[in-house]
C-alpha cells in the first residue's frame, strides 16, 4: 500500500470515529496534541444555522418529495450539511522532513453556509473595490410597492427584469436629452426607433454618455418578509465619447428618478405577464402618482446618516455584497435553539423605529423564511453595467487614466491589479486561519512548511450527486458521536493523560 493511500485509510478511520471537520486536523489525533481544539475559541452551546437543520433534516426531505421544496433549496442544504467534511474531498500534506501529514477539507460553497459565504462576499467586495473609480458614488435603492411582489415569486425569472429596470433607469438620467429627443420622435404611438432598445434602452446609441453601475439584488427586509429591490453604486462621473472627457454631477432629479423607474419597472413586467398584470399596473399607477420610492439621497445631507460611506467606498460595497452569497440571516441574530421544544428565538431591528424585536417560532417556520431567499442555481445576484462591466474593461482602463492624469496618480491597470492580488491573498485559507488564530497549518511540529501530495474528491465521476450527498448525510447521522459535540471540545476520555 502506498504512503498516499496509507494516510488516506487513516483520515477515513479518524473521521468515521471522531467526526473531525476544518477545525481539528488529522495529525491532533496521531500527535496527541489537542491544545488546538480549545485555542479555536469556539463556543459550542452557540445555536447555528446547521443545527436547525440538523434538526429537520426529516421534514425537509418530505417537502422535497412531496414537490414543495425547489432542487437549489435541497441542494444547498445538502452542501451546507457537508462542508468540511470528509464526504466532499481534501487536500493532503506532508513534511518532508519526518514524514508527518495534514488534511485540509474542501468548502461547500453554498448559498446556505455561512461560512463559504463571508469568504465569498468578501472577495467579490475585494474585486468590486478594485474596478471602482477614485470619484464620489451615489448609493441608490430602487423598491417596488407590495402588491409587485408576488409576481416576482410566482415566476422568480422576473427578477431579471428588476435589474433591467434599474439599469434602464439610470441610462434615462444620465442621458436626459437624448430621452427626451427620442420621445419627440416616437410621437402618439410610443414605439421606440430600434426594436432592439425595448429591453436595454439605448443599448445601441453610440454618442449617448457612458456611465457605471454596480447592481446587488436584496429579495428580504430585516424581518425575512418577500421584499425584493435592487441596490445600485453609481459613481457621479459620466464619460463622452465624442470629446473623449469627464463630466461630474451631483444632482439626481429625485421626481424623475422614481417615476422613471415606476414606468420601467411595470413596462417590463407588461411585456413579461401581458393581460395578467393590467389590473395590478392601473391600481399602482393610481396609488402611487409620484411613482415608487427611490433611496438616493446623498451624505452631504446632514439629515442623512445611512448615506455616509458614499465616500468609502469600501464601505458601501461591503454593505452591498454582505448578502450576495450569504443566508438571508446571520447567525449571530439567532440566540437560542432549543432542541426540546425546536423552537428558535431570534431578533431584528424595526427599520422605521430601529426597535429591537425578538422573535419566537419553531424552527420549521424560520427555515421556511430562509428557504424563500435561496435564489436559482447560477442565478448572477451581482450585476455590473455600463463601463463597469467585463465587455467595457479597455474604456474603464481608459477612464482610469484619465483621472491619472487630472490627479497625478498612477492608476493604471498594473497598479489596480497589485492592489487587488495583494488583497485577496489575505483571505486565502492558510494566510486567513494565521491571521485569525496565529496558527500556520502548513507548518509542522519539527519546523518545516508541509508539501502538497495529492486531492482527494469523492465526487469526480459521479453522475448523479444529489444521491451522493443524501447517502453521506444518512452515514453522518447514523454515527454515534455527534459533530457539534467534537469541533469545540474533545470529549475527556480522548484527551492524551496528565502523565
Amino acid at each position: 500500500m502506498s504512503n498516499i493511500e496509507q494516510i488516506r485509510q487513516s483520515v477515513l478511520f479518524c473521521y468515521n470515529v471522531f467526526m473531525i471537520d476544518s477545525a481539528i486536523h488529522a495529525k491532533d489525533f496521531f500527535l496527541g496534541n489537542y491544545d488546538d481544539c480549545d485555542k479555536l475559541n469556539y463556543n459550542p452551546d452557540k445555536p447555528r444555522l446547521k443545527d436547525i437543520l440538523w434538526d429537520n433534516l426529516d421534514w425537509i426531505q418530505h417537502l422535497y418529495d412531496t414537490g414543495k421544496l425547489r432542487d437549489t433549496v435541497l441542494d444547498n442544504v445538502q452542501n451546507t450539511l457537508l462542508c468540511k467534511t470528509e464526504y466532499l474531498g481534501y487536500d493532503m500534506f506532508e513534511c518532508p522532513s519526518c514524514g508527518n501529514f495534514n488534511i485540509i477539507y474542501h468548502h461547500c460553497h453554498s448559498r446556505l453556509c455561512t461560512s463559504c459565504g463571508t469568504k465569498y462576499q468578501k472577495q467579490l467586495a475585494v474585486k468590486a473595490e478594485s474596478m471602482c473609480l477614485d470619484v464620489r458614488h451615489r448609493h441608490i435603492v430602487f423598491t417596488i410597492p407590495e402588491q409587485y411582489r408576488f409576481f416576482f415569486r410566482k415566476n422568480r425569472n422576473a427578477l431579471d427584469l428588476l435589474f433591467v429596470a434599474a439599469r434602464n433607469t439610470i441610462v434615462k438620467i444620465t442621458n436626459e436629452n437624448i430621452f427626451k429627443s427620442e420621445k419627440r420622435k416616437r410621437g402618439k404611438t410610443g414605439r421606440v426607433r430600434n426594436a432592439k432598445d425595448n429591453y436595454y434602452l439605448y443599448r445601441n446609441f453610440k454618442d449617448s454618455n457612458r456611465f457605471g453601475m454596480i447592481a446587488t439584488l436584496h429579495t428580504f427586509g430585516r424581518s425575512l418578509q418577500w421584499n425584493p429591490h435592487i441596490h445600485c453604486l453609481v459613481p457621479e462621473l459620466i464619460y463622452t465619447p465624442s470629446t473623449d472627457s469627464c463630466r461630474r454631477f451631483n444632482y439626481f432629479n429625485f421626481t424623475s428618478l422614481r417615476k422613471t423607474w415606476q414606468y420601467e419597472i411595470t413596462r417590463l413586467l407588461s411585456q413579461f405577464y401581458k393581460a395578467e398584470f393590467d389590473r395590478c399596473k392601473n391600481k399602482a399607477y393610481r396609488s402611487y402618482d409620484k411613482g415608487f420610492y427611490v433611496y438616493a439621497k446623498s451624505d452631504r445631507s446632514s439629515e442623512d446618516s445611512d448615506t455616509t460611506h458614499t465616500e468609502n467606498i469600501k464601505g458601501c460595497v461591503n454593505y452591498m455584497m454582505r448578502y450576495a452569497s450569504r443566508p438571508a440571516m446571520a447567525e449571530s441574530r439567532i440566540t437560542s435553539f432549543d432542541k426540546a421544544t425546536h423552537e428558535v428565538v431570534w431578533y431584528y431591528d424595526d427599520h422605521k423605529t430601529e426597535e429591537r424585536i425578538t422573535v419566537k417560532e419553531s424552527g420549521r417556520e424560520l427555515l421556511k423564511k430562509i428557504f424563500i431567499h435561496v435564489p436559482e442555481k447560477h442565478f448572477r445576484m451581482i450585476r455590473y453595467y455600463g463601463f463597469y462591466n467585463n465587455k467595457c474593461q479597455d474604456l474603464l482602463n481608459h477612464i482610469h487614466e484619465l483621472l491619472g492624469k487630472e490627479r497625478k496618480k498612477d492608476y493604471s491597470k498594473e497598479a489596480r491589479d497589485r492592489l487587488k492580488k495583494r488583497k485577496l491573498n489575505k483571505l486565502k485559507y492558510r494566510t486567513a486561519i494565521r491571521d485569525t488564530y496565529n496558527r500556520d497549518v502548513l507548518l509542522c511540529s519539527c519546523g518545516c512548511i508541509m508539501n502538497y501530495i495529492d486531492t482527494y474528491n469523492p465526487l469526480e465521476g459521479i453522475t448523479n450527486d444529489r444521491y451522493y450527498r443524501q447517502t453521506c448525510i444518512d452515514e453522518m447521522r447514523k454515527m454515534r458521536l455527534s459533530r457539534v459535540h467534537i469541533r469545540g471540545r474533545t470529549p475527556a476520555h480522548f484527551r492524551p493523560s496528565a502523565a
